[in-house]
């Protein structure tokens, strides 16, 4: 306790007052700062050692890059640069090169542990391009054969390089020349001026006023001056109540002359013709005329040469005299019916027959038939019926088996493949198939890149139902004919073997074989031979020929949809495989233009039946030799004819399809026309036949 005054009392315990306590402050280690020049040690030693691994694991990488001035990249770790040399680690990167106008490069390089390594590039330069005018028209533009575009202007993309550049327009004088293209995406411009490619001309008639059509475009009416195109012209002239006047000009670009006037002849006397049986096809001084009944108009001064024939019948041959008169005249012919004979072999001979759908009496064993086409059909109950299609061939009996087969039999049999619906066999043993054409268009369009002037398009219709040969005539076939014939050599590769086709023949050695054959088979000729040469034709003979122009073309061309093919295999440009015997790598060393990329396999003539036949089972209508036609060559054969077989004489035939020496697009294309009167080492033939 304490006094008033706040004293202690005595005897009190002693008081301990409270104080006010700040506790101490915690203990601080002292900052160490490490200083500036030990950071920048201890990071070049890093960077020392970092670079010590670098440097001794890493290899040596040269790339070389054509052209020396592009631009290099790697990509996929660390590299160091010196020059074309690059120091990087093992390991997978990615070397890109670039330069402007070159296609960029890009390679994948794997750098191992071994020595320095190599890598070369070489870069692509980018294409040129051509800005490409020509006057007075714009025109196509052919690079190395495959088409480009227009002249028009508007820049062509083309390879860098050397290259044979080739300009056609309608009615100008084909260009070619050379062109050096530098590429790296430079432009270049040409202009080039178009030469004309026609003759200034005039036509005139007695008398005057004649249609002028030049292969087969009309030009206006005599006298006039018209443009004939380079090359040989057909110019036909006609005038009501005259006989149409013809002639050929050999027209020359740039050329002007007057033709001398061409004198028709009257067409005074009408010819009305009716034959028994009718229907009959008529021929007048040898072209054909249509079938009876029908009427003519013809020049009652001279003698005329009037033939008939019909399937199945003998041909009537008529002498119209001169000095007939005018007005008209009527002539009734009746052609004794040919006919062969049949003999049936059928198993089983219970078998019911029907000869053209009509049954035959019960055991019919003999036929005695017109010589035309008929479909014998047997059946029998639990038998699966068959159906054969025939021609009976006057004087050559003919015999027919027909093995009917249990259904199961056949159902489980593998099927036969189907073919052409006949063939028949000469008198040498050479197969021909029966054709039946149609109507169709013959030639190219104007804007088909390699056309001819000589190719028009023109209907044509065929009527007449003919056997083709399957295959070309073979050497040992033509020997057989003329046994000294050596087809020869062609730059040390033989042309002579048995089974090659037959070459270095003319056409008039084609024709005479084909009147020998005819002979073999105690068939009319065809060709009219005096002295040894052919001096013209009848075409009512069914006699062995050659195959006509328009024939050749719808065998070769026209597909089962009516469709027509540019080339053997198809539309375009390169043939696949073993499409047939051309100009190819395998005859480069004797060979000129070879087709780019092909190989068949001979470098010059091939074994007939070595390439895939066409759907009529016809071999080598393209390719192997080229074949002679049975026509006198016209620039262009006149449209809308039927059956055309061209003038009786002439020094030029007509020459269809490529050989093994043609590699270029304008003869590869089935439109091609070449025409000739020699011999080549790559022109032979094949025959044909009328069915009728």
């Amino acid at each position: 306790m304490s006094t008033p005054d706040g004293a202690p009392r005595a005897g009190d315990d002693e008081a301990i007052a409270p104080f006010a306590y700040t506790p101490p402050a915690p203990l601080r280690r002292a900052a160490v700062r490490p200083r500036r020049g030990a950071v920048a040690l201890g990071a070049l030693l890093a960077a020392l050692l970092a670079l010590a691994w670098f440097v001794l694991g890493a290899r040596v990488l040269e790339v070389r890059v054509d052209p020396p001035a592009a631009r290099i990249d790697i990509d996929g770790g660390l590299a160091l640069g010196f020059g074309g040399r690059f120091v990087l680690r093992p390991g997978a990167y990615t070397v890109e090169a670039s330069a402007s106008g070159y296609r960029t490069e890009r390679r994948q390089v794997q750098v191992d542990a071994g020595a320095g390594q190599r890598l070369e590039l070489r870069l692509a330069p980018l294409p040129g391009r051509l800005a490409l005018r020509t006057t007075p028209v714009a025109a196509h533009v052919v690079v190395d054969g495959a088409p480009v575009g227009d002249s028009n202007g508007e820049p062509l993309v083309i390879a860098a390089g050397e290259h044979r550049l080739r300009i056609e327009a309608e009615r100008f004088l084909p260009h070619e020349r050379t062109l050096a293209i530098s590429g790296r995406d430079e432009l270049q411009a040409l202009e080039i001026a178009l030469a004309p490619g026609w003759g200034s001309y005039q036509v005139d008639s007695r008398p005057s006023g004649a249609r002028i059509v030049v292969d087969d475009v009309a030009l206006g009416t005599t006298p006039a001056r018209v443009e004939l195109l380079a090359g040989p012209r057909h110019l036909r002239l006609s005038l009501d109540g005259h006989r149409d006047g013809v002639m050929m000009v050999d027209a020359v670009a740039g050329e002007e002359r007057a033709l001398d006037p061409l004198v028709l002849e009257r067409a005074d006397a009408r010819l009305r013709i009716t034959t028994r049986p009718s229907g009959a096809s008529v021929t007048l001084d040898g072209v054909f005329q249509g079938r009876t009944p029908l009427e003519l108009a013809i020049d009652s001064s001279r003698a005329h040469e009037l033939i008939a024939f019909k399937a199945g019948h003998d041909r009537v041959l008529r002498t119209l005299s001169a000095g007939s008169g005018s007005g008209s005249r009527a002539i009734e012919l009746a052609l004794p019916a040919l006919t062969g004979e049949v003999e049936l072999a059928v198993e089983p001979p219970d078998a019911k027959l029907l000869l053209d759908r009509r049954p035959l009496p019960p055991g019919t064993r003999t036929l005695t038939l017109p010589g035309v086409p008929h479909t014998l059909r047997a059946e029998r109950s639990g038998l699966e019926p068959r159906e054969i299609r025939f021609t009976p061939r006057p004087g050559f009996p003919q015999r027919l088996q027909l093995t009917l087969r249990a259904a199961a039999a056949v159902t489980a049999a593998k099927p036969a493949t189907t073919g052409p619906a006949e063939r028949i066999m000469t008198a040498e043993g050479q197969e021909l198939v029966l054709l039946r054409p149609q109507a169709f268009t013959m030639g190219s369009s104007r804007r088909d890149v390699g056309r001819r002037a000589n190719e028009a398009l023109r209907e044509v219709k065929l009527q007449r139902a003919f056997f083709l040969g399957v295959a070309e005539v073979g050497n040992a076939e033509f020997r057989r004919f003329r046994p000294a014939h050596a087809a020869g050599e062609f730059k040390g590769k033989p042309l002579g073997g048995d089974d090659l086709p037959v070459v270095n023949v003319g056409w008039e050695d084609a024709a005479l074989y084909c009147n020998w054959l005819s002979t073999r088979e105690r068939l009319a000729p065809f060709y009219r031979v005096q002295d040894g040469r052919v001096t013209g034709f009848d075409p009512g003979s069914r006699g062995y020929r050659l195959p006509s122009e328009a024939e050749w073309a719808w065998a070769a061309t026209v597909m089962a949809d009516g469709s027509v093919h540019r080339f053997a295999w198809g539309a375009e440009l390169p043939p696949p495989a073993r499409a047939g015997n051309f100009a190819d790598r395998s005859g480069a060393t004797v060979l000129g233009t070879v087709v780019a990329g092909y190989d068949d396999g001979f470098p010059a003539a091939a074994p007939r039946r070595r390439f895939a036949p066409n759907r009529h089972g016809i071999f080598d209508l393209d390719g192997n030799a080229a074949e002679w036609a049975h026509d006198v060559y016209e620039p262009l054969p006149a449209a809308g004819t039927t059956d055309p077989l061209g003038v009786q004489t002439g020094e030029l035939h007509v020459v269809r399809g490529a050989s093994w020496r043609h590699g270029g697009i304008t003869e590869l294309r089935l439109a091609f026309r070449d025409y000739g009167k020699d011999a080549r080492p790559d022109l032979g033939f094949r025959i044909a036949r009328y069915a009728e």
